[in-house]
């Protein structure tokens, strides 16, 4: 019995340094008040941004029911493709969201690349380069330059820790 309860004791020393490590975010706020912290992380002259009604990524994916709130800002002006994606979910569902948005991005640059690339050539590495994080039950999507996405996702880290 002294064993046994040894050795448990064991296991769980061993799993203390893993459960110590995972970073643990806020599940409360508004996805309005993440876009804005984005906003104010973003260098540079900033374009005007639009948020994107209902419906805006239809032609690639629809917005599963477990999002129970999200927001969509990207660029009005023409010649850039400045966009970000913010997505409250419910629990367990954030990795899943994750791989759909991977998808909706690989298919618009493969579906668009052509065209980008004969008209506005320099903002074609944006869409190429866009990524997608997980945040506790956040999932956010960017599609910046390097620089601002780096920002980006500083900027949400930060607003959601504990």
């Amino acid at each position: 019995m002294k064993k046994i309860l040894c050795f448990a004791l064991a296991l769980m020393l061993l799993a203390l340094p893993l459960t110590a490590c995972s970073k643990k975010y806020a599940d409360d706020v508004s996805v309005k008040d993440l876009s804005n912290a984005v906003f104010e992380a973003l260098s540079g002259e900033l374009p005007d941004y639009s948020t994107a009604e209902k419906g805006y990524l239809d032609d690639y994916m629809t917005v599963p029911d477990y999002v129970t709130e999200y927001t969509i800002r990207f660029s009005t002006a023409g010649n850039n493709l400045d966009e970000f994606g913010i997505f409250h979910v419910t629990d367990g569902n954030a990795e899943d969201l994750e791989t759909e948005l991977e998808d909706y991005l690989e298919e618009s640059y493969e579906q668009n690349k052509d065209w980008y690339d004969s008209y506005m050539p320099e903002e074609t590495p944006k869409l190429r380069d866009a990524q997608v994080k997980v945040f506790g039950n956040y999932v956010v999507y960017v599609i910046l330059s390097e620089a601002d996405c780096e920002a980006a996702f500083e900027a949400v880290e930060k607003a959601l820790k504990k």
